[in-house]
Parts: structure tokens; C-alpha cells; sequence
């Protein structure tokens, strides 16, 4: 029961500061938008990388180099 009230205090403060400086919010927003997009793209970027294997030829041509043996390709699934 004691954690329903402090949660409907915090989010009646939350609302009002909202209201309140609304102005204020948006000037945060803007500064962090830029960095949500480094951040998403950097992470949208290596799961990509990850994804064509890119990764693993780089590994494969390496083992080859040591080896002199062919090359094992990746097959798509």
C-alpha cells in the first residue's frame, strides 16, 4: 500500500513538473536526441556487421594464412 502512494506522489510530481517547465524538457530532449542516434546507430551498426560474418572471414583468412589450406565459406541460412 505504502509504495501505491509514493508512486502516485511521484507521478503527480512528474506531471506537474512536466506542465511546469515544459520548456525546460524540450531543451533536454534536443541535447540528448543526437546522442540516442549515435548510440542506436553505433549499436544498429555492429549487430549488421555481425549478422553478414563479416567478422568470421576476417578470422577465416587469418587460420588460412597459417595454414595454406582452402578457405571454408559461410553459408547462408
Amino acid at each position: 500500500m505504502l509504495s501505491i502512494v509514493f508512486g502516485l506522489i511521484a507521478l503527480s510530481l512528474g506531471f506537474w513538473g512536466l506542465v511546469k517547465y515544459w520548456w525546460y524538457m524540450v531543451d533536454v530532449l534536443i541535447a540528448i536526441l543526437p546522442l540516442l542516434l549515435i548510440g542506436g546507430g553505433a549499436i544498429a551498426l555492429l549487430a549488421g556487421i555481425r549478422n553478414t560474418g563479416i567478422q568470421t572471414s576476417f578470422r577465416v583468412k587469418k587460420n588460412v594464412a597459417e595454414e595454406d589450406g582452402p578457405a571454408p565459406r559461410k553459408q547462408d541460412e
